[in-house]
């Protein structure tokens, strides 16, 4: 008699089920009911989390018992598939505001002096802070003249957003203001104690914030280095009095090369450190140079660097100069945190001509961070890798010369995902200019691009269409060989691929939404990507976006001229890839849900629905 799988003993099944991937046991529960029983079982459901995506939100929200562990399974891979598949759940036009930042769920706009917070993923309803009664009580305690404020948006992060604060046209560099968003307390007492931290700055150039609930890191690109060039300088203060930091020196990244974050620079608070991660090796060209490292650095939150030097690592590998010149335009750094370990990795995106060829190929690099190595290998002369004594280059070298080089390490097949490939179709690639925003979703492996695309509905009228566009990267058959392979010279030698390496493939490359003429829903569509540009400049416009894990967010502007006000007013997009619990205000009548939902209908709301596909092959969406 045939054993089939859903005849198996229950702990036999869960044994089986644990050793797969997250996907592969969501699939299985997809071939016929009774696996699907047995597969949604609890404990089973806990395990995939557990080994999967433990630091996710849906893990944290099943931990509380706010959800069960059946839906935190099933919310993950929704929102993954959906993210992958450029297929989203919902999209919608949330208002207007000059500038916005984005992260953890929670959306904040500015708007004048007014920041305006919402929680993206589970409420319709925005808070709105009025900022001038903080500004007129600095002013009164400090005694400073009133003038015309100037605001911008520096980070945001457990329910506080950290603000600039300054006067145009005053010889000062401003504050910056660290403001509590939270609702749950009376507006009399809000008033008075949304203002958590005011802090007076010595410089502004280049000026970020990264910060936790309890602490907060700013830094200015205005120290000065032994080599008579700036270098990047931190302070950090306490926004919690049980939380307190050691009185300290500004900290000074010395020879922490690059100055723009998100092409160079990278800086992230994470699991009670703070990380700084560089891809430059030097102010200067070196003519004479084999190797690209990354350089990081971290120390605690609550000691920087007082009673300890930071951890250093300056030879995390990141490619070899003969794979081929970099288009730097095209460079994004990044520091995202996995999902299953909540360890913080490099994630860079770059444009190469490969192997000296004509044709350039985006590509997304992930890389660890790995400071037990650095402190057990120092840099010293006994542990640096000597320079390639074979290549005839070494002999040009002189005192002047700083080069660099390790010998060529292997990358795994999923840490190394190129934009085309063998099984992503016949797609168009899109010039720089045309491609308005570009992230990386690590927890799905997927590349997600704003695009411009002139060839979607061709109306000569109209500016080219905004559509998202992603690509993802996803295991392959076991007999499949690596796509990747690493550029080296003859003369040397790579680390081989560990025997545990798998295969990765890529998946054809979608875009959204289908032209404006499939179906009414897609026009919608069409309208709400590609809202109409406030004090319309013709069909000149400037996109500029962000996206986490979640979703995705991007403010239209009017794009510069000579009459354009650098504070114009723009329309906020958001796209959302999981199921929203959204709040929304319904009307107050007894009648039946299809007229509730029709009372409901927003043009500017788009929500995805089991029947789309029908509604949409019928023409009966809208």
């Amino acid at each position: 008699m045939t054993i089939t799988l859903d005849r198996l003993p229950f702990d036999v099944l869960f044994y089986i089920a644990s050793s797969l991937g997250f996907n592969d046991i969501i699939h299985l529960s997809q071939t016929c009911h009774q696996l699907k029983l047995l597969l949604e079982e609890s404990t089973l459901c806990r395990k995939a989390i557990e080994n999967h995506a433990l630091h996710s939100k849906e893990a944290k929200l099943a931990q509380e018992k706010i959800i069960t562990y059946r839906e935190a399974v099933q919310s993950v891979y929704e929102r993954r598939r959906a993210f992958s598949n450029a297929y989203p759940f919902s999209a919608r036009i949330v208002g207007q505001g000059t500038a916005f930042t984005y992260r953890q769920g929670v959306l904040c706009v500015l708007h004048g002096s007014t920041i305006r917070v919402l929680e993206v993923h589970s409420s319709s309803q925005f808070l709105e802070i009025d900022l001038n009664p903080i500004i007129d009580s600095l002013l009164e305690s400090s005694g400073e003249s009133p003038g015309e404020p100037k605001f911008s948006l520096l980070y945001y992060s457990d329910g506080i957003l950290a603000i600039h604060y300054d006067k145009p046209g005053r010889q000062n560099n401003g504050r910056i203001l660290a403001i509590s968003t939270r609702k749950d307390a009376p507006e009399r007492i809000l008033r008075r104690a949304r203002l958590i931290r005011d802090i007076v700055l010595e410089a502004s150039s280049k000026l970020f914030v990264r910060h936790t609930e309890h602490y907060l890191y700013y830094g200015t690109y205005s120290a000065m280095g032994d080599h008579n060039h700036h270098e990047w300088e931190l302070r950090g203060v306490s926004l919690d009095r049980d939380h307190p930091i050691p009185r300290h020196q500004p900290l000074q990244l010395v020879e922490f090369f690059g100055t723009d974050i998100g092409p160079t620079i990278a800086f992230a608070c994470h699991d009670g450190y703070f990380y700084a991660v560089s891809n430059q090796t030097s102010f200067d060209v070196e003519e004479l140079d084999w190797t690209s490292f990354y350089h990081c650095v971290r120390f605690p939150l609550d000691d920087p660097a007082v009673n300890k030097e930071p951890e250093i690592n300056t030879r995390v590998y990141r490619r070899q100069h003969a794979e081929g010149p970099i288009h730097d335009s095209w460079t994004d750094l990044t520091l995202q945190v996995d999902e299953s370990t909540n360890e913080l990795v490099i994630v860079e995106s770059r444009r190469e001509w490969q192997n000296g060829s004509s044709r350039q190929l985006r590509t997304f690099y992930v890389a660890p961070i790995d400071f037990k190595k650095a402190s057990s290998a120092e840099d010293s002369p006994s542990n640096v890798p000597a320079l390639p004594l074979d290549d005839q280059f070494t002999q040009l070298l002189d005192p002047s010369n700083k080069p660099n080089w390790g010998p060529p390490e292997a990358r795994l097949s999923r840490d190394t995902h190129p934009e085309f490939g063998q099984g992503c179709g016949t797609t168009r690639p899109f010039i720089l200019a045309r491609t308005k925003v570009r992230a990386y979703n690590y927890s799905c492996r997927t590349f997600i691009d704003v695009v411009e695309d002139d060839k979607c509905c061709g109306d000569p009228y109209s500016p080219p269409c905004l559509r998202i566009r992603t690509g993802a990267w996803r295991l392959a058959p076991r007999d499949r060989q690596p796509q990747d392979k690493p550029v080296i010279s003859k003369s040397q030698k790579v680390t081989p691929r560990p025997a545990d390496d798998l295969p990765y493939e890529h998946t054809l490359i979608k875009m959204w939404p289908p032209p404006a003429t499939k179906c009414p829903c897609s026009k919608r569509l069409h309208e709400i990507l590609n809202p109409p540009i406030l004090l319309s400049s013709g069909m000149n416009r400037m996109v500029t976006g962000v996206a986490d894990e979640r979703s995705l967010v991007y403010l239209v502007k009017p794009g510069r001229s000579y009459v354009a006000e650098e504070n114009a007013l723009g329309t906020l997009v958001v796209i959302n890839f999981n199921r929203e619990t959204r709040t929304m205000a319904s009307p107050d009548s007894d009648s039946g849900q299809a007229q509730e939902m029709k009372d409901l209908f927003n043009p500017s709301d788009w929500h995805w629905s089991r029947e789309q596909n029908a509604l949409c092959e019928t023409q009966a969406c809208r």
